[in-house]
């Protein structure tokens, strides 16, 4: 097998692990902590929105925390499967 056969059977296999995982994401079935964006509660009352465990942006409604984390998260993942539409 060739490095080039071998970088494409890799990309495939990348393809279809993000594939997968934005389907147990949208199910609600992907844990938490294997996302990229994340969020997590601050000592001072603000929800922290992180990338990698690296705050990105904070905000006090935990609820636009999760939306921005879910749309993150959704984005990247079908981005990473190569999905059209």
């Amino acid at each position: 097998m060739t490095d080039e056969d071998e970088e494409k059977k890799l990309a495939e296999l990348r393809k279809k692990k993000a594939a997968e995982m934005l389907k147990q994401h949208h199910n609600g079935e992907a844990a938490p902590e294997l996302m990229r964006w994340r969020f997590r509660s601050s000592n001072n009352g603000f929800f922290e929105i992180c990338q990698y465990d690296n705050m990105i942006a904070a905000t006090s409604d935990p609820n636009w925390a999760a939306l921005v984390c879910d749309l993150l998260n959704s984005l990247e993942l079908h981005q990473e499967a190569n999905i059209d539409g």
